[in-house]
């Protein structure tokens, strides 16, 4: 296989009131060429870990990779986080080689920097889903950051000691919006496609009814996007800054050292969207 990567991830996808991107962020990943998902560490941010973990279990098993094996982190001790370790296990296994994608609570990979040290120094790359450069609004809707401010500590970690990170922030998904109409599209597709459709349209009434959009953002397919197929993006580098307070709010403008990472943008959001459709397409030709 060519490029490995692990996810790390609030898998909430088919629970009510939760949002369904991180499961679209696995599938567009396991429908890439020549990418190996070494297996996925839980985390929560989307819902607790008690949710989130058996949930991904379920999910992964649903979509035919059972194989790929889900790993439980934790909310209180690096002692006992078994997705921690793993992360420690894999980038020693493949030091240099290995890329992360996380899109949630960046808690597991702060403990594996606690379990070892030089834990970021083994990775290729990273790619972030959260953060906020300015207050994040949807239709006059002020949306809280959701991601990093769940461990600000641990966001403030990764920041300061990961290297060749890539962050789709917030504000930069809003570029990425996801229409009804071309949703309904689904029903026509193959058996996966018409699958995913009944599966997620209760994420898109749900944004109907709090937002009043005809549509859905789904933020953690733009990371894995991003990671996967830079030539979508604008790959734009940026001074960040963020501090123990800023963290608390996901704010990568802060009083903190200032670091250069990746803040991608979308080149063609047309292309784009029908690049995450077509891989919808692809999945479902092998599942």
């Amino acid at each position: 296989m060519g490029r490995k990567i692990i996810i790390d991830c609030d898998n909430t996808f088919g629970i009510d009131g939760c949002d369904v991107d991180d499961g679209l962020a696995i599938i567009y990943a396991l429908a890439q060429r020549e990418v190996e998902v070494l297996g996925i560490s839980t985390t929560f941010g989307n819902n607790s870990l008690d949710i989130v973990y058996p949930n991904t279990i379920s999910f992964m098993k649903n979509i035919g990779y059972p194989e790929i094996p889900v790993y439980k982190g934790s909310e209180d001790s690096y002692e006992n986080n078994k997705a921690a370790k793993f992360l420690v296990e894999m980038v020693n296994k493949y030091n240099g080689d290995l890329c992360i994608l996380a899109t949630g609570s960046l808690t597991n990979l702060y403990d594996a920097w606690k379990i070892d040290n030089k834990f970021y120094e083994k990775i290729k790359s990273i790619s972030l889903m959260g953060g906020i450069t300015a207050p994040l609004v949807i239709n006059n809707k002020i949306l809280n950051e959701l991601n990093f401010s769940c461990n600000a500590e641990a966001s403030l970690n990764v920041l300061e000691h990961g290297k060749n990170i890539t962050i789709a922030t917030g504000n930069t998904c809003l570029d990425g919006f996801f229409t009804r109409e071309r949703f309904e599209t689904l029903k026509e597709g193959n058996d996966f496609e018409k699958w995913l459709y009944v599966q997620c349209e209760y994420w898109f009434d749900r944004e109907k009814n709090v937002f009043k959009n005809e549509g859905i953002y789904i933020w953690d397919i733009l990371s894995a996007a991003a990671l996967l197929n830079p030539n979508l993006f604008i790959k734009n580098t940026i001074n960040i800054s963020p501090d123990e307070e800023s963290m608390k709010k996901g704010l990568l403008i802060g009083k903190g050292k200032t670091r250069e990472v990746i803040i991608p943008k979308i080149k063609d959001v047309d292309e784009y969207i029908e690049h995450v459709y077509n891989q919808y397409r692809i999945f479902g030709e092998k599942f």
